[in-house]
Formats: structure tokens, C-alpha cells, sequence
């Protein structure tokens, strides 16, 4: 492996080596001979005859301006629907009025629609009302914004109205501290007298919530008092890994995706806990030590753990049981096991590899056959490179690289590592394109089970029955074949039964669109339905107790988590309760404006 020399090179430096590539030729693809460059058109809705998808494209454009003057009207002015509303148009309450409290945990409140509103109606003359009690929480906020995503678009099919139903956010700091209002509207269009610009004849306020923050911003970014004695918080972190994409030399496996992880644990023993941070190719990983003052000093190279070359999942562990913790990080198709002398110096002190070249992404660790030792289990995404490798088939693929686990025989400051995948039952559904793991004893019988995450590929819960594991996500209804990204157990209900949080892709597009009559008209109905659930969201099995799981996730209002990544149970309000907080968003960039 490639560790950083002496003389630091900075990454501007290396930058002069990049070679610039021509954009890609346009190339024939399975899909009727049709080449990308053709495919890409039809991103634009009025590029073929997806009618739903033009009438969205104008609906959006319409929302567009709508929250335009919602933003405007909060800070007193005038509010001009001329151009939005139809001369017939009503409206629900779309603030209703019985809200109950849901939750109040001190700083923390969330109100809730009691029950579905009535058929409230208001005139035209009171509409502009209606949507000014949406604002009069906010008072005079000042970065308030709204934001609408379609869920479905029905064409009514008498060529002079079409439905949608909106899925929308208000948000915005007072000075009282932060509200967020939640809702659902199905909105109808009239396009009789502008086919171009449809106005609205209805809103119908389906589900409602408000989440409010007293006393400012419970959580502030600190990051810049924490690292500012890190070199590359200053050299570059700050760009974020869209900015390197285009000044790095694509040979040496950097992409814009930021597919990087990072650990945290006491590394250095002094019992406070410590960052490693996982880096692309040509950034040195960082070894991030906590000082008593809550900064941090980066030891990464002084430690022999600086590699340059990209890294994906590590760990800070005790892996070789001599009492400090180790680092193991998942460096391409091999994983290095970095035995803790104790003083901060890390050594090789084994080598795991892949059977072939696809790279590992993810670790994690436990001691599923219980010898008094950690285990590896590690999971892989891509065959080859990102990028490059297609799903197939895309909603239920089977064509990606194995994940592997690692046993360790090992004696105390000697670990010996040997690949069971197969001679343990994890071999069984074992080529999906895998993003996560976590180890849990979900059915109380004193061993650890294995749930893994499939972006492309139904999930695995293999059921850990004496070392052997069978995958028994199907008879415990926990496959959840959607976009998987995150793995968390708790026990939210404290029932005595852990349960069972995956975090997914939520895609407003993906549910439009797969919900339509005519998407994938052609195939069998449980495809269709294989489809629609890859757009959905994240998941929460509530643990039966006697095997199974129910899917409660629309009872408990989590799908809707956008590009949910490793979503964890937390208890945030210290009441007992595991709460749930699901990180979201795609990649790393100066932008902060997506967080």
C-alpha cells in the first residue's frame, strides 16, 4: 500500500498529472438499439409520450412559483395567485385546526392532524387565508422555504384536468428557534383555459405534522473549532469530492461519489474517543486523536496508517485481544488487519483478500461463533469499478461481487483469519450489490444473526443457527427489496424484542412513475410491484417476538428520508425511547445548502 512520504505532496500538486478524456461517444444499448445520448433525452418530459410527465413538468413549474410567493408573503408581501389559482378554486385547511400534540420532549414538540381533515371548503375569496395559516407559525422567519415533490400525477383523461398529489415542506428559523411543517395535498390542475401554465381548482390536505425547536439550534457545526489545527481541513476537506473529480487523474479510481467511511473509537487508549477518516485515492486517510480540549491533532502519519489509496470501510477495534483497539480498513479487494503496539504505531499484521478484484466497501465486526474473538464480516457493491457494472436484473439483481467473513482463529496479539463464507451458509444469495451489515440476536436465542443491506438485490437477514446461517429474510418478512443504504437495530418499543431499521432511497420520480398504469405494462404484476417498492423509502420491522417482523413503516412516518444512507436508532431526548436519525443526501460539495 501506498503510505504519504515524508515530503508531503499537497493534492494540487498531483493535480498537474491529470489527463483530460474526451466526453464518451455515444454507444448502443439493449434497449432498442436506442445509444445513451438518446436515452438521456428522455429526462425531458416532453421529449416522448409520457402525457402524466408533461402535465407534472407544468404542475412543478406552477409549485415553483407558489412557493416563490409563500417565501415572499412571509415577509409581508403581498400575495399574487392570479396566475396559480382558477376563479373556483378551494381548499381544505391545510393548517387544521385540532392539532394534538404527538410528541414533547423538552426543546422538542411535534403536533399532529387529530384525523383526517373533513371537506373543509373555502371559497376563492378565502384561499389566500388558508395558505396564509400555513405561514403563521414562521412569523417573520428569515430563510423560510417550501419545497414540493410529486408522488403521483393521474390524468383524469378528459383532456381539461389532471390530479397530483404533492408530497411538501415549509421549514425555516424564528426567533424562537426552528419549525418544519409536513404535509400531503392532492392537488387537482385545470388546463382548459392555459394547457402551458394549469391553474388549480383544488387542494385537499390529506396528512399534516409540525415539528418544532425552542430555544435556537439544538445542534451547531463545530467542525472548523474542532479541526482547525488539521492540515487538511484547510488544504482539502473543505472542496468536497466533486471538486477533486475533475482535477484528479480517473486511473487512479477517484470518483465523485465520496464512498468513503469513517470510525470512530479510543485508539490511543486515553479514554477518549478518536476519528479515523477513510480517504480517496491520493488523500492521505487521517488519524484524527482527541485532545482533552475537544479538538482533534492528526497522528494518521506519525501512526503508519496515512495510505493514500482509496478507502473504503474501516474499523477501530480490539481485533488481536491484547487490550488496545486496532484499525482494520477495506483497501480494494484486500483488508488490513493494523495491530496497536500500544503507543500509537500500527503494524501489518495480516493481509485479507477478495477472490478477485472487486473492492470491499463495508466492514463490520462480531463474534458470531462466540470463541471469545471478533470476526470479520465484509460486504462489496460493484463488480470491477463503480460505474461500470450494471444490475441485472435491475430490481432483483443477482450478478454482484461476494461478501465474505472472516473468521478468526487466532491466539491474544496473534490474530489467524480464515474466509467460511461458504462452509458457514453465507454463500446462499450472496451476489447482490451489498451497502451494509450489522450483527443482532433477533430472535433472543443467545447468537448473532446478520442483516444485509442490497442497493440493487432483495436484503438478506441470514438466522444464525449454532455457526451455521440460513437466510431467512422471506419467511420473516424483512427482505425489503427496495434501494437498501443503512442498517440499525432497536428496540423502539421496548418491548424486549430488538426491531429493525433499513434505510433506502426515497425517490418522489421513482414512485410517480412506477404507480402509473403503463409503466411496465408488459410484465407480470409482482414485478410491477417489485418497482414500486424500490422507490418507497426507508423500513421499520417491528419484531413479533416469535420469529417475524411487521413492516410498520407508514403507521410510524419514516419512509420519506430521501437518499437515506446508515440511518441509526438513538435515544436524542434521553426519555428511553430509541429515536432514529437517517443521514441523507448524495455527494460531498462546498454547497452546504442540501444538509
Amino acid at each position: 500500500m501506498i503510505r504519504r512520504a515524508s515530503v508531503i505532496v499537497r493534492p494540487l500538486a498531483i493535480a498537474i498529472a491529470v489527463c483530460t478524456l474526451p466526453p464518451s461517444p455515444a454507444r448502443a444499448s439493449d434497449d432498442g438499439g436506442q445509444s445513451v445520448d438518446q436515452l438521456i433525452e428522455k429526462k425531458m418530459p416532453g421529449a416522448d409520450d409520457w402525457t402524466t410527465e408533461h402535465m407534472h413538468d407544468r404542475a412543478k413549474k406552477q409549485l415553483k412559483m407558489l412557493a416563490h410567493q409563500l417565501v415572499g408573503a412571509g415577509h409581508g408581501d403581498p400575495l399574487d395567485l392570479t396566475h396559480l389559482l382558477s376563479p373556483r378554486c378551494t381548499v381544505s385547511a391545510l393548517r387544521p385546526r385540532d392539532a394534538v400534540t404527538a410528541i414533547d420532549f423538552g426543546a422538542t414538540s411535534v403536533l399532529r392532524a387529530a384525523q383526517p381533515e373533513e371537506a373543509e371548503r373555502a371559497r376563492a375569496s378565502n384561499v389566500e387565508e388558508q395558505l396564509r395559516a400555513i405561514l403563521e407559525p414562521f412569523g417573520s422567519a428569515h430563510d423560510q422555504e417550501f419545497e414540493f415533490k410529486a408522488l403521483a400525477v393521474d390524468d383524469h383523461g378528459n383532456g381539461e384536468t389532471f390530479g397530483t398529489t404533492m408530497y411538501v415542506q415549509c421549514f425555516g428559523h424564528t426567533a424562537g428557534g426552528l419549525i418544519q411543517q409536513n404535509a400531503v395535498w392532492d392537488i387537482t390542475w385545470n388546463m382548459k383555459a392555459d394547457r402551458q401554465h394549469p391553474l388549480i381548482d383544488n387542494i385537499a390536505s390529506t396528512r399534516w405534522t409540525q415539528a418544532t425547536v425552542t430555544g435556537g439550534q439544538r445542534y451547531v457545526d463545530r467542525s472548523g473549532d474542532v479541526l482547525d489545527s488539521v492540515n487538511a481541513w484547510h488544504d482539502y476537506l473543505p472542496y468536497g469530492a466533486d471538486f477533486w473529480h475533475n482535477r484528479m487523474d480517473t486511473l487512479g479510481g477517484v470518483t465523485f461519489l465520496g464512498h468513503q467511511g469513517l470510525a470512530v473509537g479510543d485508539a490511543s487508549g486515553d479514554g477518549l474517543d478518536d476519528l479515523y477518516v477513510a480517504q480517496a485515492t491520493g488523500f492521505p486517510n487521517l488519524l484524527l486523536i482527541q485532545n482533552p480540549d475537544g479538538t482533534v491533532t492528526d497522528h494518521a502519519a506519525d501512526a503508519g496508517v496515512d495510505f493514500l489509496d482509496d478507502t473504503k470501510g474501516v474499523l477501530i477495534l480490539d481485533i488481536d485481544n491484547d487490550g488496545d483497539r486496532d484499525i482494520i480498513c477495506a483497501i480494494g479487494p484486500t483488508i488490513l488487519i493494523l495491530a496497536n503496539d500500544g503507543q500509537l504505531r500500527f503494524r501489518t499484521q495480516a493481509v485479507l483478500r477478495a477472490p478477485d478484484e472487486s473492492a470491499f466497501y463495508m466492514l463490520t465486526a462480531a463474534d458470531y461463533d462466540e470463541d471469545g474473538d471478533l470476526d470479520i464480516y465484509a460486504t462489496r457493491y460493484v463488480p470491477g469499478r463503480y460505474g461500470v457494472s450494471i444490475p441485472v436484473p435491475w430490481h432483483d439483481a443477482n450478478n454482484g461481487p461476494t461478501n465474505h467473513l472472516f473468521r478468526n482463529d487466532g491466539t491474544p496479539g496473534s490474530p489467524k483469519f480464515v474466509d467460511v463464507t461458504v462452509n458457514v451458509g453465507l454463500d446462499a444469495y450472496n451476489r447482490r450489490f451489498s451497502v451494509a451489515a450489522s450483527w443482532a440476536d433477533y430472535d433472543n436465542d443467545g447468537d448473532l444473526d446478520l442483516y444485509v443491506a442490497n442497493d440493487f438485490g432483495r436484503n438478506n437477514l441470514y438466522h444464525n443457527r449454532d455457526g451455521h446461517f440460513v437466510d431467512a429474510a422471506s419467511v420473516t418478512g424483512t427482505e425489503d427489496q427496495a434501494a437498501g443504504m443503512g442498517v440499525s437495530w432497536g428496540d423502539f418499543d421496548l418491548d424486549g424484542n430488538i426491531d429493525l431499521h433499513v434505510g433506502n432511497m426515497f425517490s418522489s420520480a421513482g414512485r410517480r412513475i412506477a404507480y402509473q398504469r403503463r409503466f411496465k405494462a408488459d410484465q407480470p404484476r409482482d414485478v410491477q410491484l417489485e418497482f414500486q417498492r424500490h422507490a418507497l423509502g426507508n423500513s421499520l420491522y417491528h419484531n413479533v417476538g416469535d420469529g417475524t417482523f411487521h413492516d410498520v413503516s407508514a403507521r410510524a412516518g419514516i419512509r420519506m428520508g430521501r437518499w437515506s444512507w446508515g440511518a441509526r436508532f438513538v435515544d436524542m431526548d434521553n426519555n428511553g425511547y430509541p429515536d432514529i436519525i437517517s443521514p441523507n443526501g448524495f455527494i460531498t460539495n462546498e454547497s452546504k445548502d442540501d444538509l
